[in-house]
This record gives structure tokens, C-alpha cells and sequence, in this order.
């Protein structure tokens, strides 16, 4: 296979055949779909605030002044619905207060209690649990009287533990406590990231030796503290996620049936049948972070040369969608050479990764970057999954890379 030459560090970051490893035409360029930098991907909002008899404001879901960024249904009637981890919505106003409305669909349980981060005025996150029993939650109160910006992560995926849909949420709207609303100014810079409960935080709170014995909670799953999140942060970019726990690119974990991830793609929120499809000028990254293949491989039963086939037009299918943006084939850190001898899953998942992007590099495709994530060490989180800290040292060597070669 032709590839040009690689680093290796925590991470394997190599730039593929045709690609220089210097910047690359931004997403941004005339030729790609126009950017909703205030409106984020619902980018047809409409609604008027209604005053009500206590002194504040209605505010309707879809007010062209709330901003939505992440996969999100637009057009869900009711409100917009929220799925995939990472989803967020962002509201910027001249008050002292602000309260949400909310619609969850979370079953109560350890596994399926939703969970968000609230943050204010850029500060620190503060966690924010929500339930089926209650619509109306504060996310700011008693504050200075003046300008103030709210954020609202999504911390969860949408079937949590394979409960479908218990991470969904409706957004009904807001209660201004307060004057008006205002834009909200969205960064320019765009990544996307698609895999599996790695992307998703799965168990990242959590810190053990025993991690056979610690199992999924929704609690000590993460997904702003994963490493496609932090990475954003790290480099001022907007976040996006199309991920989902076990779910790979030719074969789901053990062979479970259900969508895998290309088929995912698609959708604005998964396990929602009513859910509109989603359409990739709603969102037109720099940049996406293709970590997917886990699942795959972690045990026996993988078609090879079918995982070489379907990763290849899923890279073809977004080069398609994004002409311009870099495409990053990334790898782990779950995956190891570990017994049972002879399977040697890391190493073989490695190849095929690298085989895929060969495959477009003769195509005509330059734009492509490889990433594999070194084996973690323990401590592990939940279930096996890399550790807060893990996803941190991830993204402390994905971040670089990503500057390097979008020339940010």
C-alpha cells in the first residue's frame, strides 16, 4: 500500500496518498453549501416571544434567535427532537434568568436517566438531570442584569444501554427571565466526528482495576468530556457527533443486529421512525473524524474484506456529501493484541483501516489522514472504556494534528 511517512507518539497520525499534510481548502469556500453560523442547523426558525402575567417571557423552540448545534430533527413537530450525544442548544439574552422546557424520554433507571450539562457565561458545566415526570427545569437564575449566553450538552446517546430512544428529548421551549433575545455567534470552524460508545463517553467517569465489574450507567457517561468534544473545544471548532454504542461499520458488536453506522448516518435521531432524514448541508464540517471498526473486530466473526468495502464507500459517500473537507480514518484505544492468540484484532483492524483509505487514495482522494490510538492502560471506565483522562490524552494529540493539517 502507498502511504507517506507517520509519527507515532501516543497516536499514529499519517498523512495518505495525494495528501501534502499542510493545509487543506476549507469547508467554507464558495464551492461548499452556504454555513447558518447563528441559527446553527436549524436554520429556519420562526416564533415571536409571548409575555406572560408573572413578567417573563414564552420563548417558541424554534425562535430564529435559539440556536442548535449538533445532529438535531428541526421539524419534529412539537419542537426540536434530540438524539445523538452532543447535541446542544445555545441561547444568548439580556436578563437575569432563563428556564427550559423539556420533554425526556428516559426510562428512570441507572441506565436510562438523561442527564446535560448546563453552562453559563462560558463557566464551568453544571450537571442537570431530567425526567419524563417534569417539563420545566431552571438553567440560570438570580443573575447580574445584562447580556448572558446559556449552553445545553447532551451528554447521552439516544438508546442508552440498548434501551431505544430512553435518551431522547423534545426541546418545548424556554422561559426568559429577562428583555430580549440575541444572536448567538457560532464558531466558523465545523468538525464532525461518527463512531461508537468511544465517541460517546461510555463510562468515562468512572476510574477501576475492575472494570468487569463496573457496567454501563447513564450517570458516569460522558460525552462532553470524550475526546471529539474536547478536541472542538480545544480548537474553537463547533462539535458534532453520529455516534452509537456497538455499532460498526460491516458488523455490530458480536454480530448483534441493527443499523450500522453508515446506514446511521442518515438519520437526525435514531430509533425514531417519524425522525426526518438528515441532510448534510445542514451542517458542512472542516473536518470528520471517522472512528469506527471496534466493534467489528473486538470478536471473532468479521468479514475482512467486506469491513475494506463498506469503510471505503462510507469514505466515498462523505467525500461526496463534503468535497472539501478532510476526512480522518481514526482507530481506538479499546482494540488490542491481546489473547486469544491468533485473532491479533488490532493489528487486523489496523490493516483494513489503512486498506480502505489506500482504496481512495487511488481513487483520486488526497484528502484523507490516518489517526490510530495507542492500546489504553489501566485505569479503564465502565465496561473496558478509555477513562476521562484517556479521552483528554487523545485529545491532546488529535488537536495538533487537526490545526496542522486544516491550517487553523
Amino acid at each position: 500500500m502507498a502511504r507517506a511517512l507517520a509519527s507515532w507518539g501516543m497516536l499514529l497520525g499519517a498523512p495518505v496518498l495525494g495528501g501534502c499534510g499542510g493545509p487543506l481548502p476549507s469547508a467554507g469556500s464558495a464551492s461548499a453549501p452556504s454555513r447558518q453560523h447563528e441559527s446553527g442547523v436549524c436554520s429556519s426558525g420562526h416564533g415571536e416571544l409571548e409575555a406572560q402575567p408573572d413578567g417573563t417571557w414564552r420563548v417558541p423552540p424554534r425562535s430564529p434567535l435559539v440556536s442548535y448545534t449538533g445532529r438535531v430533527d428541526c421539524t419534529a413537530p412539537g419542537g426540536p427532537r434530540l438524539g445523538f450525544v452532543g447535541a446542544a442548544v445555545h441561547v444568548r439574552f439580556v436578563g437575569r434568568g432563563l428556564e427550559l422546557l423539556l420533554k425526556d424520554f428516559g426510562g428512570g433507571a441507572p441506565q436510562t436517566t438523561n442527564y446535560y450539562d448546563v453552562s453559563v457565561d462560558g463557566g464551568a458545566p453544571r450537571l442537570l438531570e431530567v425526567s419524563p415526570a417534569r417539563k420545566r427545569y431552571d438553567l440560570c437564575s438570580g443573575l447580574p442584569e445584562g447580556e448572558h449566553t446559556v449552553e445545553l450538552f447532551k451528554r447521552g446517546e439516544a438508546s442508552p444501554a440498548g434501551f431505544a430512544g430512553a435518551g431522547h428529548a423534545q426541546v418545548l421551549g424556554f422561559v426568559l427571565h429577562g428583555s430580549r433575545l440575541l444572536p448567538v455567534a457560532l464558531p466558523d470552524r465545523r468538525l464532525e466526528f461518527v463512531g461508537d460508545s468511544i465517541t460517546c463517553g461510555y463510562g468515562n467517569e468512572l476510574e477501576t482495576l475492575s472494570p468487569q465489574d463496573e457496567h454501563y450507567t447513564s450517570l458516569r457517561s460522558n460525552g462532553h468530556r470524550a475526546y471529539g468534544a474536547l478536541t472542538a473545544a480545544r480548537l474553537g471548532a463547533s462539535y458534532s457527533a453520529v455516534a452509537y454504542s456497538g455499532r460498526g461499520m460491516s458488523r455490530n458488536y458480536d454480530g448483534v443486529q441493527g443499523q450500522l453506522l453508515p446506514e446511521l448516518y442518515s438519520t437526525s435521531v435514531p430509533d425514531d421512525s417519524t425522525a426526518s432524514r438528515w441532510e448534510p448541508a445542514q451542517y458542512v464540517p472542516d473536518a470528520v473524524i471517522i472512528n469506527v471498526g471496534t466493534n467489528d473486530f473486538s470478536t471473532p466473526g468479521v468479514d475482512r474484506a467486506e469491513f475494506i468495502r463498506r469503510y471505503s464507500e462510507f469514505l466515498a459517500r462523505l467525500r461526496g456529501y463534503y468535497p472539501q473537507a478532510l476526512l480522518v480514518a481514526a482507530l481506538g484505544p479499546m482494540l488490542s493484541d491481546a489473547p486469544p492468540p491468533g485473532e491479533a484484532p488490532w493489528s487486523r483492524a489496523r490493516a483494513d483501516v489503512l486498506a480502505a483509505v489506500d482504496a481512495r487514495a487511488k481513487a483520486g482522494d488526497g484528502n484523507i489522514r490516518v489517526v490510530f490510538f495507542e492500546p489504553q492502560a489501566p485505569p479503564f471506565g465502565e465496561d473496558w472504556h478509555p477513562t476521562a483522562a484517556t479521552h483528554a490524552k487523545m485529545a491532546e494529540h488529535l488537536a495538533p494534528l487537526l490545526k496542522g493539517w486544516l491550517g487553523w
